[in-house]
């Protein structure tokens, strides 16, 4: 009778736990609807308090758009160091499936703001946008900084 001999299992990978600070980037993308759409709201309609170039606006909500997505870049890249390939894919797919989330919620919001445009006015719809999304992405941070005490 022969015996076989089987090699020894493999010790399970390590799992790290890596904490992924996004208050940058949700500061950025705060800052973005706060500036831009703050900017459009005091500078367009028909009485508007101060006059702006027309291209300003836009300007500092690329602007700071741009950032958020360059802090969350750098937040994920972050998060990625010393993970095994698997983990790396799984990070990756998740990430498209926030692009993707993100767009599905771009074109969700363009329709909505283009519905509210038609109730509140030029200057109106900026100022919601103005307040609801720099307020929503200043909660998110303040959340992130709790999630972050919390889990230290």
């Amino acid at each position: 009778m022969t015996t076989a001999t089987l090699p020894s299992p493999a010790a399970p990978a390590s799992t790290r736990s890596i904490d992924i600070d996004s208050r940058a980037a949700y500061t950025s993308f705060g800052l973005a609807y706060v500036l831009g759409h703050g900017a459009s709201a005091v500078s367009l309609g028909p009485d508007p308090l101060i006059a702006l170039p027309p291209w300003l606006p836009t300007t500092l909500l690329g602007i700071s758009l741009a950032a958020g997505t360059v802090f969350a870049a750098l937040a994920a890249n972050r998060a990625q160091r010393g993970a095994g390939r698997h983990d790396v894919l799984s990070a990756k797919l998740l990430g498209l499936s926030w692009v993707s989330a993100f767009a599905a919620l771009f074109l969700a919001i363009t329709g909505l703001t283009s519905t509210a445009a038609l109730f509140l006015g030029t200057p109106g719809l900026f100022w919601v946008l103005a307040v609801a999304g720099g307020g929503g992405f200043a909660v998110a941070a303040l959340l992130e900084t709790r999630r972050l005490v919390r889990r230290a």
